[in-house]
């Protein structure tokens, strides 16, 4: 009875995971869907948002990703909002997000980035960046990420690294 369990829950991980590349088209999919009506001043990079979801859920494969299609660590202080608890924190103030779908997950992300008091610098650097160049380039979009983590500077390190990949 044991090895039948332990062989089931290997075959559900597997039917959880998700290859690399189904992951990039399914967030590239979602963003170019939501974004296709988006004016330059609007847009947020595929690469921006790619790097993002790869770093926030480890390339969909963490537990809010699979349990709540939250691929970027989007919080909520809500208590009438679903939300999953982090399990460190059961009675923490506030839970992660838990999204209808993977594009809920994008959409809400942008919206954030688009909206939120955090990220004006955001905004600032990519209107400048598109008077300045005509687009807005995702390693210099990456600076104005600062309050997305309590790592700062760290995290716009590796945003900006998983971005330089990305385009190779």
């Amino acid at each position: 009875m044991k090895l039948f369990f332990l062989i089931y829950l290997l075959l559900c991980f597997q039917v959880l995971s998700i290859s690399k590349d189904d992951f990039k088209s399914l967030i590239i999919n979602c963003s170019d869907k939501i974004q296709k009506n988006f004016t330059p001043f609007e847009y947020v990079p595929s690469e921006l948002v790619l790097a993002q979801a790869i770093l926030e859920s480890n390339w969909g494969n963490s537990r809010f990703a699979k349990e709540g299609n939250n691929y970027f660590g989007m919080r909520t202080w809500d208590p009438s909002k679903k939300q999953i608890k982090p399990l460190k924190r059961p009675n923490a103030d506030f839970g992660l997000i838990v999204y209808s779908s993977a594009c809920e997950s994008v959409k809400d992300y942008i919206s954030n980035l688009n909206n939120s008091d955090q990220y004006e610098s955001f905004r600032k650097i990519r209107e400048l960046e598109i008077k300045l160049w005509g687009k807005a380039d995702p390693k210099v979009l990456a600076k104005g990420l600062g309050n997305y983590s309590e790592e700062k500077g760290e995290y716009i390190n590796k945003v900006i690294d998983k971005i330089r990949i990305l385009q190779n």
